[in-house]
């Protein structure tokens, strides 16, 4: 199923026998958070804030991530 539709996320958490909510979905897409989100992941929105305001965390792009974000999340 397409996104919004989680199917495709919680295939990927169960196939690396991860917990979904100890998966992270980067997206840039509102339908990809969406998804992310009823998926009970965190969902990481790279792109206009305003765009995707459901994300859990917010980045312009991929260059604005440091370690000390990856480090947070490791302990979420």
């Amino acid at each position: 199923r397409a996104k919004p539709d989680p199917e495709v996320f919680l295939i990927a958490a169960r196939d690396i026998q991860v917990a979904p909510e100890h998966c992270v979905v980067f997206e840039d897409a509102v339908a990809g958070i969406e998804a992310a989100n009823s998926a009970n992941m965190i969902s990481v929105g790279i792109g206009d804030p305003e765009v995707l305001s459901a994300a859990r965390f917010n980045f312009k792009d991929f260059t604005e991530i440091d370690i000390d974000f990856i480090k947070h999340l490791v302990h979420i």
